[in-house]
């Protein structure tokens, strides 16, 4: 009996489990990335799940994009459901092929999420840069993470703000568990055969 067990639970997905687990908590954990200008003056805490923006102490609110961001949490969730289910499917006795295929579904999904997330605020960045040569702002935005000071000279007055870009831990979770997702497709195979 204790060898079955042992069987059992040599089948299940360790990785897919974990990244699984991790992809469930991700959408509660907060802000990916955040962008302050100033002494507070403006903060956008960004995370593909919400965008908090607050100028001057007031949040700016867009109830479309809370329920966009709702149901990319949902669907997020969703895609940790499944990494859990094609990881432990197997040591369950259930079908290896449903296992299969909730494993291949779910496991780039996060990758991508990450991968597009970043990519977007460098196009941002990268664009907010280029348009600082056609106005009268002297300095570029870091990218990504980093503190920069700009400077905007208009009619002889002249205004200095700092701008600090940094990645949070939540991000760094995001990683770890888009990295772990591949991996379980990788060892789910290299199980099978």
């Amino acid at each position: 009996m204790a060898e079955a067990d042992k069987g059992a639970l040599g089948s299940v997905n360790i990785p897919g489990v974990i990244a699984g687990v991790l992809t469930l908590i991700l959408p509660f954990l907060g802000a990916w990335w955040i962008l302050t200008i100033g002494t507070d003056a403006i903060v956008i805490n960004a995370a593909p799940f919400g965008v908090r923006t607050v100028i001057l102490g007031n949040d700016i609110v867009s109830p479309l994009f809370e329920w966009f961001c709702l149901g990319l949490k949902l669907g997020v969730m969703y895609l940790g459901v499944l990494l859990i289910a094609g990881s432990v499917l197997p040591a369950m006795g259930q079908s290896e092929e449903i296992a299969r295929i909730f494993t291949r579904f779910a496991s780039r999904k996060l990758f991508w999420l990450v991968l597009i997330f970043v990519a977007s605020i460098i196009a941002f960045i990268t664009l907010a840069n280029q348009s600082v040569t056609h106005l009268p702002i002297h300095g570029h935005l870091p990218y990504l993470v980093g503190t920069e000071t700009v400077s905007v000279d208009v009619e002889n007055v002249g205004i200095a703000a700092s701008i600090s870009m940094k990645l949070t831990s939540a991000f760094g979770v995001a990683v770890v568990a888009a990295i772990l997702g591949i991996y379980s497709r990788i060892s789910r195979k290299t199980m099978r055969g």
